[in-house]
């Protein structure tokens, strides 16, 4: 079995892999049944492995298999085949057995392409086979990246009508109920009154078309500046992808740089979303030192529904801890979920860092993980995300 090269051939075609909805095992049963998944699913890829070809699990949780000289018609057919033989993968939980299927992305390289531009293109193909339902293998037979975004053109339209701007939801201070801080939400309002995510238009910020990648900062700034500047500044978190940390002169990290030229580093936080895929960990952690040097808070998003996160918070040194609000939303159950909040606000102090509960939405939940000593918190009880304007005019005129 080879490894991953840094750089790779013509022939070669990469295969990204993922469980469907590895969350759900995690949630409905536990933690240890989704690892012991995950790890019954890396050992059957393993053993279907053809001659020659290259195999490695991501800090992600996701696996990759390189296939050199095979095409990508041979390549899609072959992973194929293992993604079935791992769909068999069957695991005892505390309710019974448990299986999840899988998901595939294929690209056929280029030479001389880069490992991490092929990982992004691949991440491309595996997103539209989840956006379709999972269960199935998808293939990008060609180099350029696929556009997930509008036009420049369409852009600026959107940003010139204010149907594209960000939204903010705040983060209060659940001891004085006083906002610590917001966080940024990208929106696109759409004229038949829809209101899209980044996911409803584009992959990651890391495929911004090249033409308009300059006018996102202008955004961010746009929405960040009256929480830095008001009379009592607090914070803006902005959610940041692996392209963000592991890119070289990338939309994303220009956007990043440009961000923090123009916005206090004591009043930014940066949240690595639970799903990033980090393809060069040290990249990413010499960034973040970098970053944290200068002020910058960074957070881990969504924490505890990924089996990464433990991984994460040892390997790179972070401020804030965000819970994902499945564990808010079994309070008040068997206990399970006090526990656990409880063990991690332990873990947490002892790295002194803080630890925001995401997703409450009544006021049983704010006062049980205040009690829990978890001192931040944000949801639809607290306040509904909004444009950036409107909370600021709310928040300087005292709610």
């Amino acid at each position: 079995m080879s490894s991953s090269p840094a750089q790779v051939s013509q022939a070669a075609t990469l295969a990204l892999m993922d469980i469907d909805d590895l969350k759900g095992v995690n949630v409905t049963a536990d933690f240890d049944t989704g690892d012991r998944l995950l790890n019954e699913v890396d050992d059957i890829l393993r053993r279907a492995l053809p001659c020659g070809a290259g195999f490695e699990r991501l800090e992600s949780g996701r696996f990759l298999v390189w296939l050199p000289k095979m095409s990508l018609e041979c390549a899609a057919k072959m992973a194929e085949q293992m993604r079935l033989l791992a769909c068999q993968a069957l695991v005892d939980g505390p309710s019974g057995r448990v299986a999840r299927t899988l998901s595939a992305g294929l690209v056929a390289t280029s030479s001389n392409e880069s490992r991490a531009r092929a990982i992004l293109r691949a991440d491309v193909a595996l997103a539209n086979a989840k956006r379709i339902g999972g269960n199935k293998t998808e293939t990008t037979p060609n180099l350029p990246m696929p556009s997930l975004v509008p036009s420049r053109e369409q852009i600026e339209e959107a940003i010139t009508t204010r149907a594209l701007e960000y939204h903010v939801q705040p983060i209060f201070d659940l001891r004085s109920m006083v906002p610590a801080g917001v966080e940024a939400l990208l929106r696109w309002n759409r004229p038949d009154g829809a209101v899209l995510g980044p996911n409803g238009f584009m992959d990651t910020l890391n495929r911004i078309p090249e033409v308009g990648a300059e006018l996102f900062p202008d955004l961010a700034v746009e929405a960040a500046m009256p929480f830095a500047t008001g009379a009592a500044p607090i914070y803006t978190t902005f959610n940041i992808t692996g392209a963000v940390l592991d890119g070289v002169n990338s939309p994303g990290c220009r956007w990043l740089s440009t961000v923090l030229e123009r916005i206090p580093a004591e009043n930014l936080v940066l949240e690595i979303v639970e799903t990033a895929v980090i393809v060069n960990p040290q990249r990413a952690a010499d960034l973040i030192d970098r970053l944290r040097a200068r002020g910058v808070r960074i957070a881990l998003d969504d924490f505890g529904t990924g089996l990464s996160n433990l991984e994460r918070l040892r390997r790179f040194p972070v401020d804030i801890l965000k819970v994902d609000r499945a564990f808010v939303d079994g309070i008040g159950g068997d206990g399970r979920e006090e526990a656990i909040l409880a063990s991690l606000v332990a873990l947490a102090g002892g790295l002194d860092i803080d630890v925001i509960a995401e997703g409450i939405e009544t006021e049983a939940q704010a006062r049980t993980v205040g009690d829990l000593g978890i001192y931040y918190g944000q949801g639809y009880h607290l306040g509904r995300p909004a444009p950036a304007s409107d909370w600021a005019t709310r928040m300087a005129e005292g709610f």
